[in-house]
């Protein structure tokens, strides 16, 4: 049994979006629990559970080609929340969704709830390359 530490939480949050940038949509729900509830973006339906998880990753796997941490995440007891970056499919350098996600863990490290806070206004166009 895993013991919940602040480097358990920071390692899984850098696991979320490496797995997600993988395409790696089995990878994303392992990091859960089984009756964890995501709400992205905060708002949204929340999807309750792995069936509904593994739906809604499935299509973020899809449509996102890069995600990254933007800083450290920021970790207190079971909570963790970080500013991440999402690169959408075909569009990596040109565009980039800001989201800050919170997520919840439980007492063996899995992730209970994920909330990811952004909206229009995180949706943004980036520089050409020169």
């Amino acid at each position: 049994m895993a013991v919940l530490t602040d480097e358990h939480i920071v390692k899984t949050m850098q696991a979320y979006v490496d797995n997600i940038t993988a395409g790696d949509r089995d990878g994303v729900v392992a990091l859960f629990a089984i009756d964890a509830v995501v709400e992205d973006p905060i708002g949204s339906d929340p999807a309750v559970g792995h069936a509904a998880l593994r739906e809604f990753y499935t299509m973020a796997c899809e449509s996102v080609g890069r995600m990254e941490l933007e800083g450290n995440p920021r970790v207190r007891g079971a909570w963790g929340a970080c500013a991440m970056l999402a690169y959408p499919k075909g569009a990596e350098d040109a565009m980039v969704i800001e989201t800050l996600d919170v997520m919840t863990f439980d007492e063996v490290g899995k992730i209970t709830s994920m909330k990811a806070f952004w909206g229009d206004s995180n949706m943004r166009e980036l520089p050409p390359k020169t």
